[in-house]
């Protein structure tokens, strides 16, 4: 009976599909995060759990993101919270809003309508699209508009990184937009906020944060390719 129900489990099917160097990644974050949360003293013994528990959840995310399984949703929405408290302690005020007033309710959002276009074949995945090249070309002019936009703002209220937290903003905004759309183009856009999101956390000093961000790297490039192979092999329909 517990056997048949850990098969049935939704989160179980979802885990399963993860390959054996997901599976390195994730320990190696799990490890190194531990380590960290147990020799750090630059910082509060409550920032290096709440830390701690939201690399967790947050890789969680992506690792199932990347292979379009909906229960990601869940583990995102945990992320979102504890990492707006980091991003508050951490003065990054543009991000923090990022969270907080638009990735939190597109969170419950996408949970919604991605469990309302699952996959023919495998019930944790959903359908994935794929954007048009005139979509594409928009999508980058309104990154850059809102970019130059935003930093002007998050220098008059003294952000810590003012440039680098306002292109992070504007890419997640337009990213997490076309996520929630079922479009694996999102990943080009996941890619540059990567590389953005890393040497932000460089230059702040958080190790715990650098390898969470060098793993949402990794599986950023996976993303892409696996949600690609989906529409093409699997969801011809594009809808």
């Amino acid at each position: 009976m517990i056997k048949e129900k850990l098969q049935n489990n939704i989160f179980v099917i979802a885990f399963k599909n993860l390959r054996w160097f997901e599976w390195v990644m994730f320990l190696a974050m799990v490890f190194i995060g531990a380590f960290y949360m147990l020799t750090d003293k630059t910082h509060p013994h409550w920032y290096l759990v709440v830390n701690y528990i939201c690399s967790i959840m947050g890789i969680s995310c992506i690792f199932l993101c990347a292979h379009a399984s909906w229960p990601k949703w869940i583990f995102g929405i945990i992320n979102t919270v504890l990492y707006s408290i980091i991003l508050f302690y951490n003065h990054v005020y543009g991000t923090f809003a990022l969270e907080m007033l638009y990735y939190l309710p597109c969170g419950i959002v996408g949970l919604y309508l991605w469990t309302k276009h699952l996959d023919n074949k495998e019930k944790d995945k959903c359908k994935t699209r794929v954007m048009s090249w005139k979509l594409r070309l928009l999508m980058f002019a309104i990154v850059i508009a809102s970019s130059l936009t935003l930093r002007y703002f998050l220098v008059k209220i003294g952000g810590a990184t003012p440039l680098l937290d306002a292109i992070t903003v504007s890419l997640g905004i337009i990213a997490t937009f076309y996520e929630i759309k079922r479009y694996a183009d999102q990943y080009v856009l996941w890619l540059i906020s990567d590389v953005i999101a890393i040497t932000q956390w460089i230059l702040l000093g958080d190790v715990i944060m650098i390898t969470k961000k060098s793993i949402y790297f990794v599986m950023s490039i996976i993303g892409i390719i696996n949600w690609t192979c989906m529409q093409k092999e699997r969801n011809t329909e594009n809808s």
